[in-house]
């Protein structure tokens, strides 16, 4: 839990110190729009890892490395791993991070357009 709460402290060092470096300076609109960038990528690449570790792409992996490779390396291709055993990290603190960044630019546009 501690980890976790450095982790979003960090990423909102993060947003402040771009939103100062593309927009000269701090306001709440240039927060929300930061946030939305970082957040947005961050839940993108945490969803990523979701959908290659589940397993969605190692049909379309597997049958085009059958198609794809020559006759004297198929056994070199049966040996290779598939994506869903590559990617074994846990995604869902990636997306968690995302996800809360996301919900500080809701907020911020909250209080923006109140």
């Amino acid at each position: 839990m501690k980890k976790r709460i450095y982790y979003f402290l960090g990423l909102q060092l993060l947003i402040l110190i771009l939103m100062f470096l593309f927009n000269g300076k701090i306001s709440l609109v240039s927060y929300a729009n930061m946030s939305f960038y970082v957040g947005g990528i961050i839940t993108f690449f945490g969803l990523l890892a979701y959908v290659v570790s589940g397993g969605f792409f190692d049909f379309f992996i597997e049958s085009s490395r059958k198609i794809f490779t020559p006759k004297r390396m198929k056994d070199d291709v049966n040996k290779m791993r598939l994506p869903s055993e590559v990617f074994s990290f846990p995604f869902k603190p990636i997306i968690a991070l995302g996800l809360s960044s996301l919900l500080c630019m809701c907020i911020a546009l909250l209080f923006h357009y109140r």
